[in-house]
Formats: structure tokens, C-alpha cells, sequence
């Protein structure tokens, strides 16, 4: 987290993606006054010896009447290191959507962004209704391990949190086209002519939506995880996931010890998914901490989700053919305890309200029945995580939406972009459909790479690429040396 100096307190680091329990409040009430320029105070950042700037702008939650309610967007800077750093520093736009990119800055984010910060200041805003700028957070869940396993976006719960958030908060008013607005009041109220962005996963779509509305104000843009309107947040989950698990299948068949512990792996999730045939599954979670076990049921739209959410990381996924397997025995606590968010520790404060608006106003409303039938077919997340966010944006306010969003974007400026080829989230096809318009643009195809950005090979191409302001004749040796770690074959403990 960052903590000020005598000027305050900054407070604590967002993380989560996607399935999540959050708090449900209605945000605090911000100045009716904006504020005509952005004073930063010196803070820090726990864990790291570096030290930062932060601050709050004012902006109004309707830009367009330019009246009533203003919301505080919450500003971090890394300075950068050089006595006379160049004048265009890196904007960070982080994921999600719901996540907050100056809430969770860390000493890991430090540590990532080092190599670039040698020249160039790096700059993160929470996103309006993400971290502290007026956050939308939703609570989806009761807190316990028994509960984790319960309704996928919960129709009661969605529509008891707008209830309740639209007392502080005009939910129409936190989609994308508009928060990039706000990024470039801060990028004017900080002073700087013209920037770098750098946006993974829905932070790649802000950003080249910053790049379609304020084309004047770019240099250069690197992307990683590139998500686009095209994708039509979630109906492409289900082919996604399903392209990720069949790489996933294909290289334990290809790594002895894996082929030995799990011969018949793709039988594993067809048995797995045959046992909800009767309806969910129940079984009891060993207690913690003494506690008594918990009895807990789960249903196949649950699992699948979880199981997709763990081909985010080749780090989780190591884990997949495991539980996977006990799963077809039977076995689910392995599975529960390698996917549940209260297992594994995952933050409770991800922004579903800011979440909800950006997906039901942007995407959702564009996908159509023939949609979900023709993009799920044959895959193990079925139809079911498509129809539950459908009916959920069903109880949300949706945002109006420009017509050219969805159009390809035609810009001169250099495009880095970053596609991981075991990404279950954002497939690299869709990268390479948007650099159709973009001719000083490059796609790089990382191998034995999920849905994860922040490795030194990622990190050291993003930063020559920004150094020298083009894609082109990057040095992309480290890409080879990456390799899946090894799979789990068998629990910790066992003979």
C-alpha cells in the first residue's frame, strides 16, 4: 500500500479478477467543487524504499453537464530517476474492469516498473469507481469457505447493490469512453503535452480508447493481454478458456511425469463435468483452524468458471491436471482449495459495480442469443457464464455508448502489443485483428505465456519498446527461455 507523508494517508492496494466477494457501500461523498489543478505531496510505498507522489483531481461524475456531483480521481507518481527525465512519462491502466491501478501499487509494481522509471516518470489513476476514486463495490457473497461455491453473479445480490450504490453514484456515468476522458484532464492538469500508455488486459482496451478519443496527446502505446469491443466481454470466456485447457492437455501429454500421473487427462474433465449430470456436487471443506468442516455444494457453472479462472497463470494451472483428476474421482476439496478466492487469499475489493456498468453498457448488450448458442458450443464452460452476466446487466443501469467504440482504430502512432499464446482471457486473434489499422504497430506471440504480464521478459520489451518510441527490431531472445513450470502430479504430502 502507499502512505503518505504528514500530508495523509493513502489507502490500501486492489486486487482481484473477475469472480469476487466485495463490500457493498455507497461511496463517500466527494467536494462539489473540482479542483483547477493536481497537487501531488510526497508518499511512499510500503515494502520499497521508493519514494512517490500522490494526489487527488476532482472531475465531474457528468462531464458532459458539467454540473452537480464530482468525483476525487486518486493519482500516484513514480518520478522518474534521471536528473533530467524525458517529458513524456508512462500512464499504467490496469485491469479487471474493477481494478484500481494507484490502489494497488506495491513494491512488486515498483520492482516492475524500475527499468522504465531510469527516464520516465510513471503515472497511475484509479479509474472513476475503481480504488479510491469513488469506488462501486458489490458484496456477491457472504464471507466463509462454505459460501464460495454459491450462485455466479447472483440476480437478488446485483440488484441489492445497485439499490444501494445509486444513492452516491450515477451508475451510467463510469464506462470507459468517459474515464478515459478523465485520464486526459489529469494528463493536462500534471502538465505533460504527450504520453506513453501501457494497458494489460481490459486496461489494453482503455487504452486504445484513450488512443481513439485523444490521438494529439500518444507517443507510444504497449499493450499486453489485448482486449477489444470485438471480444464482447464475457461471450468470448467459453472458446478462450476451452483453446487455453486444449494446449493445457496437449503439453501434460507431451511432459513425462505428467502423462504417467494422468494418462487419460481429457477423459479427467469429461468425467469431472458428468458428475454434475445428477446436479451440484456436495462436500465438506476441512475446517481451519480448528474449526469443523463445512458441508458445501457446488454447481457445474461454478466449476467451470473456477476451473477457467485457473488457466489465467501457468502458475495455477500447473495445479489443473491434479485436481482435475481427483475431481473425476470424486475428490473436489483439491479443486476447492486451489480455485476459491477465500482459500487462496485473493483481496475482497474489486470494484463489480464499476465492473457491472462497463460490461452492460459496452459489451453484453451487443451479444445475441445465435451469439452464445454458436461461441459456447463445445466447450467445457458451456453457455452458462454468458447467460448469468446477461441476466445480471438485466438489474443494471447501462451507459451510453459512441457509436465509432466499436470501429477499428486508425492511428500512425507505434503499437506494442503482447499476446501470450496459453492465454485463456484475451487470445492473441483479437490483437491481430485490431493492428489491421494500426501500420506502426507489432504483435509479439509469446509461447508457454497465460494471461500474465509482469515477467521480466514482458517487462524488458515494454520498456526497450517505450525507450526507443518504435516495435520495430525489438530483442525478443527471452521469449524462448520461457517455459511452463512443472506439473503437480501429486498432493503435498502424499507418498
Amino acid at each position: 500500500m502507499l502512505r503518505a507523508g504528514p500530508a495523509g494517508l493513502i489507502p490500501p492496494a486492489i486486487w482481484l479478477c473477475l469472480i469476487v466477494l466485495a463490500g457493498c457501500g455507497a461511496p463517500a461523498r466527494a467536494p462539489v467543487v473540482p479542483s483547477p489543478r493536481l497537487e501531488l505531496r510526497s508518499c511512499s510505498v510500503q515494502g520499497s524504499p521508493a519514494e512517490a507522489q500522490c494526489g487527488t483531481y476532482q472531475v465531474f461524475e457528468d462531464r458532459a453537464a458539467r454540473t452537480g456531483r464530482t468525483i476525487p480521481l486518486n493519482v500516484v507518481v513514480l518520478p522518474a530517476l534521471a536528473a533530467h527525465p524525458a517529458p513524456d512519462p508512462i500512464f499504467v491502466l490496469t485491469g479487471g474492469p474493477g481494478q484500481g491501478a494507484a490502489s494497488g501499487v506495491t513494491d512488486d509494481v515498483v520492482e516492475l516498473f524500475q527499468p522504465m522509471r531510469s527516464e520516465r516518470a510513471i503515472v497511475f489513476v484509479d479509474q472513476r469507481g475503481t480504488g479510491e476514486s469513488h469506488p462501486l463495490p458489490c458484496r456477491l457473497v457472504d464471507d466463509g469457505a462454505e459460501n464460495a461455491f454459491r450462485e455466479l453473479l447472483p440476480v437478488d445480490r446485483i440488484r441489492a447493490c445497485r439499490q444501494i450504490l445509486e444513492r452516491a453514484a450515477d451508475l451510467r456515468l463510469y464506462t470507459t469512453p468517459i474515464a478515459m476522458d478523465d485520464l486526459d484532464e489529469v494528463r493536462s492538469a500534471l502538465g505533460y503535452a504527450e504520453i506513453n500508455l501501457y494497458g494489460v488486459s481490459y486496461g489494453s482496451l482503455a487504452a486504445l480508447q484513450y488512443l481513439r478519443q485523444h490521438p494529439a496527446h500518444v507517443r507510444s502505446v504497449a499493450l499486453g493481454g489485448v482486449a477489444t469491443p470485438a471480444q464482447r466481454l464475457p461471450l468470448h470466456f467459453a472458446a478462450a478458456a476451452q483453446a487455453a485447457l486444449d494446449h493445457l492437455v496437449a503439453d501434460c501429454g507431451a511432459d513425462d511425469a505428467c502423462r504417467r500421473a494422468f494418462p487419460d487427462l481429457r477423459g479427467d474433465v469429461a468425467r469431472a463435468l458428468a458428475r454434475f449430470d445428477a446436479g451440484p456436487v456436495t462436500f465438506d471443506l476441512p475446517g481451519v483452524g480448528g474449526q469443523p468442516p463445512q458441508r458445501t455444494s457446488m454447481a457445474r457453472p461454478i466449476f467451470a468458471e473456477r476451473l477457467r479462472l485457473l488457466l489465467y497463470s501457468v502458475r495455477s494451472a500447473r495445479r489443473v491436471p491434479l485436481v482435475v483428476h481427483r475431481a473425476a474421482d470424486g475428490d473436489w476439496v483439491p479443486f476447492a482449495r486451489a480455485s476459491s478466492p477465500p482459500l487462496t487469499g485473493r483481496s475482497p475489493s474489486f470494484a463489480m459495480g464499476m465492473y457491472l456498468t462497463v460490461t452492460c453498457s459496452e459489451s453484453v448488450l451487443t451479444i445475441t442469443e445465435q451469439d452464445i448458442v454458436r461461441e459456447s458450443r463445445g466447450t467445457f464452460v458451456g453457455e452458462d457464464r454468458t447467460r448469468a452476466h446477461v441476466r445480471a446487466c438485466q438489474e443494471w443501469p447501462r451507459g451510453s455508448i459512441p457509436a465509432d467504440f466499436y470501429a477499428p482504430i486508425t492511428s500512425a502512432v507505434p503499437v506494442l502489443m503482447l499476446s501470450g499464446e496459453l492465454d485463456a482471457a484475451t487470445p492473441g486473434h483479437y490483437a491481430a485483428a485490431a493492428l489491421r489499422s494500426l501500420p506502426n504497430g507489432r504483435q509479439i506471440l509469446i509461447a508457454n505465456l497465460a494471461h500474465e504480464y509482469s515477467g521480466d521478459c514482458a517487462r524488458d520489451l515494454v520498456a526497450e519498446f517505450v525507450a526507443r518510441g518504435s516495435a520495430r527490431e525489438l530483442d525478443t531472445r527471452c521469449i524462448a527461455a520461457l517455459r511452463r513450470p512443472p506439473f503437480v502430479t501429486q498432493a503435498a504430502g502424499s507418498g
